[in-house]
């Protein structure tokens, strides 16, 4: 039988691996990082490490033997050179189909995300068993909507202050102050409207960026807040002996599935089934709850209301520009200098101009890191989050793509997410400066109301298409696949939820209109032989315009 298990402290023990500090996606998708997190998968002897193929140059960065290694979801790329001897099974399910083909049993334990259960379920080719948690007491606490509507105003009402001030005089940004609101707020109405859609009884929230939009408070450890539409109820359940909860105290039950059996009216009931473990999923069915998947509708909630936050947005943008572009330009400067250093170096000096960056504009409330994708092209052209590696003058390209969050007394209320690169060759540096064309003209230039999502990727196709023989002329570009094959697996852009989204992406397939208040990124990497680009800028459809939020 194969066991697999998402144990963050044997991925520690047995490969040095943390995933949210070695590996990118993990910290990127806020709410459904165990979706793409590592797996341990053991037969007797035999351990292999279960990885995203995306996640390639990282897993390897971080010292874990390829031989220990199995790669599933093969990545994206328009230099299949790059991934030429390192297999990659289809799916997970194909993968663990084949690890597990002496006798097709495999066992999960209770941390295996219920997405990863039902997708081996889903074969039927599988005899799939699963670990129960521990029940654990909980105590429901009941949120007052009205008090969490009267915080978010308060703090964006200074979220607005700041950002006026941040973008006077800013020309291209003209207009942009007067689209900035601290008073329309639909969280909750909008959660309704879920439940409505879905003939849900309860919204069972355990993902950070969706505890905390409902709550209004940081996350307590352990906890899951709860949507009952019907009565418009919030509760939050945590752990008994949880300090500081917030909220009236509403009763003690002996786990999480008895307060949602005695709480809800009825059994739907709405889970992020790309964030709970399969553990907490058997115990809420063992208590009755039929469960409905909704981590989409919950990432496409966010992602809708994100410009009643656009204050933050905009300061989460002016920091993201101007801690990125300094960054590398400090990099250039010690390069023209003959100076060596290594990825690390970069980002530190990055992390200090988002210090810089709210200091000097005396911002009143919190400004994190969120995720950084920092690495030099000679290391690898996998995007990933920097190592000890020399940046010297065989560099070739250095790629800068990241995102802050704004924090609010433990709450964050936007990110961010925009890339700049440092080409070093003659053709990369040819080729970042047409990208800004592709990404503020071919892409940006489509966004306006009404746009479908995925029609903005295939109008950037055709904006591309008459450019790719020059391409290739230069070397950034090679003939061993089909680009707009390749390319329509991928995204050029996305909405932004508290998260970069994966609910509504500017990719086929995507059906999401856009509307005024649309807030989002618009990317093109690029990664081809010597150099890993990455160029996107994040941009906001307004009443009478779309806004590059991101330009200096």
């Amino acid at each position: 039988m194969l066991h697999l298990t998402a144990d963050a402290a044997q991925l520690a023990r047995h490969y040095g691996l943390d995933a949210h500090r070695s590996l990118l996606f993990s910290a990127i998708r806020l709410d459904s990082f165990p979706l793409v997190a590592p797996l341990i998968a053991q037969s007797g002897e035999d351990r292999f490490l279960l990885v995203r193929q995306q996640e390639q140059g990282n897993a390897l960065s971080a010292g874990v033997p390829k031989e220990r290694i199995r790669f599933y979801a093969p990545w994206v790329t328009i230099d299949p050179r790059v991934v030429a001897d390192t297999p990659a099974a289809a799916s997970l399910a194909s993968l663990v189909a084949e690890l597990a083909s002496d006798d097709d049993r495999v066992h999960l334990a209770a941390d295996v995300v219920l997405s990863h259960h039902r997708a081996l379920t889903g074969t039927g080719a599988l005899e799939v068993t699963a670990d129960d948690r521990a029940p654990a007491p909980v105590v429901a606490h009941e949120i007052d909507t009205d008090a969490v509507l009267a915080r978010f105003g308060g703090w964006r009402a200074e979220g607005v202050r700041v950002a006026r001030r941040l973008i006077e005089g800013i020309e291209h940004l003209d207009g942009l102050a007067a689209e900035l609101s601290a008073t329309e707020d639909t969280r909750f109405a909008g959660l309704t409207a879920l439940a409505r859609e879905r003939a849900l009884d309860a919204v069972l929230l355990a993902a950070t960026p969706n505890v905390t939009e409902a709550i209004g408070h940081a996350q307590p450890a352990g906890s899951v807040a709860m949507w009952l539409p019907e009565a418009e109820r919030l509760v939050l359940l945590a752990p008994q002996g949880t300090p500081g909860i917030p909220g009236a105290a509403a009763g003690t039950y002996p786990s999480a599935g008895a307060a949602v059996r005695a709480l809800s009216p009825g059994a739907r009931t709405g889970v992020e089934e790309e964030f709970i473990g399969i553990g907490l999923a058997r115990e809420l069915e063992r208590e009755g709850a039929e469960l409905v998947g909704v981590s989409s509708d919950l990432g496409h909630w966010r992602d809708v209301r994100d410009h009643e936050d656009l204050g933050f947005q905009v300061v989460a943008a002016r920091a993201s520009v101007f801690a990125i572009e300094e960054a590398l330009a400090w990099a250039e400067d010690g390069l023209a200098a003959g100076r060596e250093f290594t990825e690390l170096d970069i980002h530190a000096v990055y992390l200090d101009k988002i210090v810089e960056f709210r200091t000097a504009h005396d911002i009143p409330f919190g400004i994190e890191p969120y995720f950084t994708n920092l690495h030099s092209s000679n290391r690898m052209l996998f995007p990933g989050p920097p190592v000890h590696f020399p940046i010297n003058a065989e560099t070739t390209c250095i790629q800068l793509d990241a995102g802050v969050r704004i924090v609010v007394e433990g709450v964050t209320v936007a990110t961010s997410d925009m890339a700049r690169s440092l080409p070093r060759t003659a053709a990369a540096k040819q080729a970042y400066g047409f990208f800004f064309d592709v990404v503020r003209d071919g892409i940006i230039g489509q966004l306006r109301p009404g746009v479908v999502c995925e029609d903005v990727h295939e109008g950037t196709l055709r904006y591309l298409a008459p450019h790719l023989d020059r391409m290739r002329e230069i070397g950034m570009l090679g003939t061993e696949v089909d680009f707009d094959t390749e390319y329509r697996k991928r995204n050029v852009g996305h909405l932004m939820g508290k998260q970069e989204s994966f609910a509504n992406e500017l990719r086929p397939g995507y059906k999401h209109v856009l509307q005024v208040g649309s807030y989002g990124a618009a990317e093109i990497p690029w990664r081809y032989d010597d150099a890993a680009i990455g160029t996107e800028d994040l941009w906001y459809v307004g009443r009478d315009r779309t806004y590059i939020v991101s330009k200096r």
